[in-house]
């Protein structure tokens, strides 16, 4: 009963990020296109179809959850779709700078909710399924500090190497996790 719920708000947050890499091609020929937002899309399209995955062993993990425990699950695909929705672009009419300065304006707001989802992912997996700090536990709280990280960092060059670190980072979480 509770998978087709998060099966639904993961698919709107697919169709928003796809809608998101849709508006960049777009605008690519008045808008620069920038590397930077369209990695943190990636990633959170690569993190929106792992938890896809995971849902469908939830209920061999657990068989009844209560309502407390529907709410703390929905709240996890309801986060991503935040994220997605905001780190990219959704009217071409609204981006005319390009997507470096929607990213460094609006967009990079979207890993705020993705740092807050990874977190709560880490209490789910250690107070609900009893998950082993060790594996993609832990790599939870690593990214989610990176996440911030790139937030917080002013410095482009710093969002790029923390970026870039991310990334081999989450295919390791994502392969772990599978």
């Amino acid at each position: 009963m509770i998978a087709p719920v998060l099966s639904l708000i993961l698919g709107l947050g697919v169709t928003r990020l796809l809608l998101g890499f849709v508006t960049v091609f777009r605008i690519r020929a008045s808008a620069p296109v920038d590397w930077l937002p369209l990695a943190w899309a990636g990633i959170l399209f690569a993190e929106h179809i792992q938890f896809w995955w995971a849902i469908n062993s939830l209920t061999s993990i657990q068989k009844s959850f209560s309502f407390g425990d529907f709410l703390v699950l929905i709240l996890l695909p309801l986060l991503l779709f935040l994220s997605g929705a905001l780190v990219l672009p959704s009217r071409s009419e609204d981006e005319t700078q390009g997507i470096r300065q929607y990213f460094e304006r609006d967009g990079r707001y979207g890993l705020l909710p993705f740092a807050l989802y990874l977190t709560i992912a880490f209490l789910v997996d250690m107070i609900y399924f009893q998950a082993p700090l060790a594996g993609v536990t832990s790599l939870n709280l690593l990214l989610t500090a990176a996440t911030v990280a790139v937030f917080a960092a002013r410095s482009r060059r710093v969002q790029a190497a923390i970026t870039l670190a991310v990334m081999p980072l989450m295919a390791v979480m994502i392969w772990l996790a599978v």
